[in-house]
């Protein structure tokens, strides 16, 4: 599994905040080589343009139909949850739609402002498509648990971690996973991994893959993505 997978599972659209659309964003992915391409707009967050629930059957339809047009690239339905409760309704989520998905990120987990893995676990469990943590500072967020600990307890919840290459995720000099390595040597055969960009205003974030693959292969984690 994974050695000839080559995925981007984070962008970001026109339904949401994005600059292109999704059709831009999968002929990019398909002329570079990508094998699966995820679109993750945001769902009910007042942080930024957002989809409102009541878009979400839409947004999954026209996704379905590209990739029915698109056979030649995995083309993978997703979106990005807000979990800080004063941006977010999450006990409104529409949850039947969420289970046409091919998978949901959650964001802002397990800091003071989000939601703690434990708090979110009725969501999680109502959610029967594979969910992941966008972009988490996990040596911050999880630091007093040892690799192992932090590898079983995300195990627990059968969630996978995302390698998130976005600029601004990042702290002092180093992005989250890169100060996180140790974390990551311990998902191996535990936690599957998953590699986005966090695509918004640039076409070349779509392909913007090599250092994030680099470290997967690093790290031992070929064998752990997400997508086969």
């Amino acid at each position: 599994m994974g050695a000839d997978t080559l995925m981007n599972l984070h962008t970001h659209t026109r339904f949401s905040d994005g600059d292109f659309t999704a059709e831009q964003i999968i002929i990019t992915a398909a002329e570079h080589n990508l094998t699966h391409i995820g679109i993750t707009d945001h769902l009910m967050t007042d942080k930024c343009r957002s989809m409102s629930a009541g878009d979400l059957g839409n947004y999954i339809d026209v996704l379905r139909e590209l990739r029915r047009r698109h056979r030649h690239i995995d083309v993978l339905a997703g979106v990005e949850i807000d979990t800080r409760p004063d941006h977010c309704d999450l006990e409104n989520l529409p949850i039947d739609d969420l289970n046409r998905l091919d998978y949901v990120l959650f964001e802002f987990v397990q800091t003071r402002e989000g939601t703690s893995l434990e708090n979110l676990e009725p969501l999680l469990d109502d959610i029967s498509v594979p969910s992941g943590l966008a972009h988490n500072d996990l040596e911050r967020n999880f630091g007093p648990w040892g690799p192992e600990a932090v590898a079983d307890y995300l195990s627990s919840f059968d969630i996978f971690v995302e390698v998130n290459t976005a600029w601004p995720y990042r702290r002092d000099g180093l992005m989250f996973w890169e100060r996180a390595e140790r974390y990551y040597q311990a998902f191996s055969g535990k936690v599957l991994v998953s590699v986005g960009t966090d695509v918004h205003h640039s076409l070349a974030e779509v392909y913007n893959l090599d250092k994030a693959y680099r470290f997967l292969r690093r790290v031992g984690l070929m064998d752990d993505l997400v997508v086969r």
